[in-house]
């Protein structure tokens, strides 16, 4: 994401096209960082109240990154298929925003897919496992099918 900070820093004012996709890039950058600045502060201090405080922050910036990432999202594919004239910045800007928010839109796809197959997956064998372990009329918990011989404590 510092790639993502540089260009963005650097291709400013150069991209007439859409002038907030530098802007994107920077905030983008930005936050990742941010990000995982906190997330390392909150795994080295887990008994501390800069764990909350951190936890608290992450859910906030993960909110934030998902809204940046729509509206940058509207920006680029607003312009799509793009027409550069002439101007080179504005294309490699373009296009790296382009396909930086293609990857994180297939790879969030990706996680929820992968999520709720897992989810559902679990639901199914908890189901089925609890069919399994759940008592009739004739048993109670413990116990052993048509057991002959003598119950614990006879003498």
């Amino acid at each position: 994401m510092i790639a993502a900070i540089g260009l963005g820093a650097a291709h400013l004012s150069d991209c007439p096209l859409q002038p907030y996709i530098p802007i994107y890039l920077i905030v983008l950058g930005t936050t990742s960082i941010v990000s995982l600045t906190v997330t390392y502060n909150c795994s080295i201090n887990k008994d501390s109240a800069i764990h909350i405080l951190g936890s608290v922050c992450m859910a906030i910036l993960h909110i934030f990154s998902f809204a940046w990432l729509i509206a940058g999202t509207y920006w680029v594919y607003s312009v799509y298929p793009p027409n550069y004239s002439g101007n080179e910045y504005c294309k490699t800007t373009y296009q790296f925003a382009f396909v930086i928010i293609t990857l994180l839109w297939v790879t969030m796809s990706l996680v929820v897919t992968c999520g709720c197959c897992f989810g559902l997956l679990t639901c199914s064998t908890t189901i089925f496992a609890g069919r399994h372990l759940l008592p009739n009329r004739t048993s109670f918990y413990g116990s052993i099918r048509h057991f002959q011989g003598s119950a614990a404590g006879d003498v």
